[in-house]
């Protein structure tokens, strides 16, 4: 997303507002789906997290530089694991159940409280993105918070539900599954590689130009059609 912006042709000044906007956004969809998470293990019994700081929309316990980057240059990411003690909850498949779907479900519910707020503040921001003055930029920081929040937190959730360890989907396909079974024992091993590899493949794709074989950005492009259509575009 950053490298798009900085070679968009954009104005410089408003380029630092994009970018700044896409910073807020990212920490927004990854702060609250962690927070999230930790919330959700408290209302099942534990309060590991809690405990560790962790139920708290301050970023900052909750950083882990490699993910930050990569949701803002690729748009999926990932911050500090969320630490639970399974064995607290007070039913133990369904709180890791509960707990793995929290941050997936808050990043869906954030994808459309902005998408209404973007409708009902639409037409407000392209007055001010019109003016010939600074406030221009106040309209452009406001639109592409609210746009990139959207975008983010769908592909955050997108990605999380991806049953690849150690993302939310594979906690929860885990859970379902019985105990020691051979698809949950490979994914311990290797699904940090899996991981990776399609994030490479992401961008190869990408650069090729066979974007219509990337399913991450077929799901960005779900998202920027939302947009357009409550905006009109």
């Amino acid at each position: 997303m950053i490298l798009s912006l900085i070679t968009s042709g954009k104005s410089l000044d408003v380029i630092l507002v994009l970018l700044l906007a896409t910073v807020i956004s990212a920490l927004i969809a990854i702060v609250c789906h962690e927070a999230a998470h930790a919330f959700v293990a408290h209302l099942c019994g534990d309060d590991t997290a809690k405990n560790a700081g962790r139920m708290t929309l301050n970023p900052v316990p909750h950083f882990d530089l490699v993910g930050v980057l990569l949701m803002l240059f690729v748009g999926f990411g990932w911050a500090k694991p969320v630490p639970i003690n399974p064995y607290n909850f007070k039913k133990r498949k369904l709180g890791i159940i509960l707990v793995s779907i929290a941050g997936i479900v808050t990043n869906l519910l954030l994808a459309g409280l902005f998408l209404l707020i973007l409708y009902l503040t639409y037409p407000a921001l392209i007055s001010l993105m019109a003016t010939a003055t600074l406030v221009r930029l106040v309209g452009y920081f406001l639109y592409y918070v609210f746009a990139y929040t959207i975008i983010l937190n769908i592909m955050l959730a997108f990605f999380n539900f991806l049953p690849i360890a150690p993302l939310d989907g594979f906690n929860l396909t885990n859970a379902l599954l019985p105990a020691g079974n051979n698809y949950s024992r490979f994914m311990f091993k290797y699904g940090w590689y899996i991981l990776l590899g399609l994030l490479l493949v992401s961008h190869v794709l990408n650069y090729v130009g066979l974007q219509q074989f990337n399913v991450f950005y077929q799901v960005q492009n779900l998202a920027i059609r939302l947009i357009d259509l409550v905006t009109g575009g």
